[in-house]
């Protein structure tokens, strides 16, 4: 988010030093602003204290990422000339960037005294970030729970075909058991979102959440799951960490089916006010109760990329994951998945928020399947869409769809599956 709007302020030199002062301004509108802020450097000692060039060197300063020497310069200025609004807005800026929120909110409050009309906007949204970054500090504790309603046409990911071709054996009827069915179902959710301040920069995490999930005549797939992850995460000016150690249980049908578990850590760099990078690399296990055959382990890489603006968030990612077999028997089930995804969200307004989201999978198995001797290499396109109506900062509505489609060489594990939901939550 990019407060400063007004062009920096070059300050005037006698003609002994315009060599120096012209080779300062040519670099500044040339946009080469490291090299411009390597030279106030080295002008400093001498030129600290005057008005002018500590107001340039703090802007400068600022956009290169240098926020305590910002402060040094800025605070220099508004000493100096306690009326020359744009340094007092700079210096509040610069106090955000280094998480003194008071100090801030200091100079955000002198500010809106003054009537600068091409300051006012710049301002509310310095005190809106600010005061959302200071409430972040003190940590919170969030509930959710919510009620939907829905169709699944597609419930068991089942083939549409009556009949599939098996090397050696020909065509065969396919299992009624293996095939789509669809049916209503209810659900249920609870979450929990936790944040527990340590001090400017740690924090200690935690979120849960409770799903049950009820159908209407195939009740075998009833399910029940819990993802839970506990946490640390610190944040710096412009970059930020966690550790995070995860467990996702699932329940099936009245019987215990999976648990996965494992434990990630992430990066995040903000490359500027717009933009920002993140990579994560996850490791975990996925122990089913049910078939060894099923136990895997898991490696993953992924990179991120995200761009914020005042109504969008636009997001990207790419991953790749390599799932391993725990038993030499079962190497069929190993696989390398190397995914795409692209997510929007949409501000329509301070009520309705619109959410959708695409991911494309390459899915590679290692071993040819033992039934029908073929390696399988599938496709796996991903699309979920929400609109999301906030009757009050506790109450909102939801509707939201998803569609699946899954290519295979093997017919019995290709298919196509539509979701809808339309749910109530209240958050407290």
């Amino acid at each position: 988010m990019v407060f400063i709007t007004a062009p920096f302020q070059l300050w005037a030199a006698s003609s002994a030093e315009s060599q120096p002062k012209n080779r300062f301004i040519q670099l500044v509108q040339s946009g080469q602003l490291q090299q411009a802020y390597q030279l106030a450097e080295t002008l400093e000692d001498e030129w600290a204290g005057d008005a002018d060039f500590d107001m340039a060197y703090g802007q400068i300063a600022l956009q290169v990422g240098q926020n305590d020497r910002a402060i040094f310069a800025l605070e220099r200025v508004v000493a100096d000339k306690p009326l020359w609004l744009q340094a007092r807005f700079s210096l509040a800026h610069a106090y955000y960037k280094t998480k003194n929120y008071p100090a801030a909110l200091q100079q955000i409050s002198i500010l809106e005294q003054q009537q600068l009309a091409h300051l006012a906007e710049p301002v509310a949204q310095l005190r809106r970030a600010t005061t959302a970054a200071e409430n972040k500090l003190k940590g919170h504790q969030r509930h959710k729970f919510k009620y939907g309603l829905g169709r699944d046409n597609n419930v068991n990911s089942g083939t549409a075909e009556d009949r599939i071709f098996i090397p050696s054996l020909g065509e065969i009827d396919v299992f009624p058991q293996s095939k789509a069915s669809q049916d209503y179902f209810h659900q249920l959710a609870y979450s929990f979102d936790g944040r527990w301040q340590q001090d400017q920069r740690s924090a200690w995490l935690a979120d849960i959440q409770l799903d049950t999930t009820v159908f209407h005549q195939l009740s075998e797939f009833d399910r029940q799951s819990l993802a839970a992850r506990l946490g640390y995460e610190a944040d710096y000016q412009q970059y930020s960490y966690s550790l995070k150690a995860y467990s996702r249980p699932l329940r099936l049908g009245g019987q215990w089916y999976r648990n996965d578990w494992g434990g990630l850590i992430s990066a995040h760099y903000q490359l500027n006010a717009v933009h920002t990078v993140g990579a994560q690399w996850t490791s975990g296990r996925s122990d089913n109760r049910l078939d060894d055959r099923l136990n895997l382990t898991l490696q993953s890489l992924s990179v991120s990329w995200e761009r914020k603006s005042q109504r969008w968030i636009n997001q990207a990612s790419l991953s790749f994951s390599a799932e391993r077999s725990r038993l030499d028997s079962a190497d069929y089930n190993s696989r390398d998945i190397s995914s795409f995804s692209y997510s929007n969200i949409w501000l329509v307004s301070t009520a309705h928020l619109f959410v959708a989201r695409a991911e494309l999978q390459d899915i590679k198995y290692k071993s040819p399947h033992p039934l029908f001797r073929v390696v399988r290499d599938e496709r796996l396109f991903l699309f979920t869409g929400s609109w999301i109506w906030q009757h009050s900062a506790a109450v909102s509505t939801e509707f939201k769809c998803s569609y699946t489609d899954k290519n295979s060489p093997i017919t019995l594990y290709q298919y196509d599956r539509t979701e809808c939901v339309l749910g109530a939550s209240y958050a407290f």
